[in-house]
């Protein structure tokens, strides 16, 4: 069983779970060097799925919880028989495990564990995911974007840290990343 069996199921179970939620394909966390396979990201809620199939291997997997529970209010883990065992053991265990096993109808998903919410998301994690006229948005709406009209992203991300409390921060950013219209093509100035 590949990645490619598993990921067809897995969509529709997740379309079916959040059907408020954008369902997108290779989420880039950390400015791309990292990416979860597929993402639900609503308003309330951004949760990830990483699939182990059995064909894969767990190499990558000690470092992607780091990775993802920085950003995502919610991860689960999707793996085949071959990697069920091992890879509960890589994971938090506030994340969710689904098994994914082969049938005579294509893939079936079956819940082990329930994904918790994460107990310590970092809200300056997941600003990195607004684009540069995303931040003077927020700024200009928390009233301290005077002056940083031509600054980097990075002192705009740092100011923004500032600007809204922890929990407001993470909320505004959720709302702003799912009402984009194409949630890719960055402008080129972010």
């Amino acid at each position: 069983m590949h990645d490619a069996d598993v990921r067809p199921p897995l969509v529709r179970l997740v379309q079916a779970t959040y059907p408020e939620a954008r369902v997108l394909p290779e989420l880039r966390l950390e400015y791309g060097l990292v990416r979860v396979d597929v993402a639900a990201l609503s308003s309330a809620r951004f949760h990830g799925y990483e699939v182990k199939a059995d064909a894969d291997t767990l190499r990558r997997l000690p470092v992607q919880p780091h990775c993802y529970s920085v950003v995502l209010d919610r991860c689960t883990l999707v793996a085949g028989a071959r990697h069920l065992a091992r890879g509960q053991t890589l994971v938090p265990n506030w994340w969710g495990v689904v098994l994914a096993h082969p049938g005579p109808d294509g893939v079936t998903l079956e819940e082990v564990r329930p994904a918790a919410d994460n107990p310590s998301p970092n809200a300056g994690a997941t600003q990195h995911l607004l684009w540069r006229e995303e931040l003077l948005a927020l700024l200009e709406e928390a009233g301290t974007a005077r002056g940083l009209r031509s600054a980097s992203k990075a002192q705009l991300l740092a100011r923004l840290g500032e600007s809204l409390p922890r929990d407001a921060l993470r909320n505004r950013v959720r709302q702003v990343v799912c009402a984009r219209g194409d949630w890719r093509a960055a402008p080129a100035s972010s």
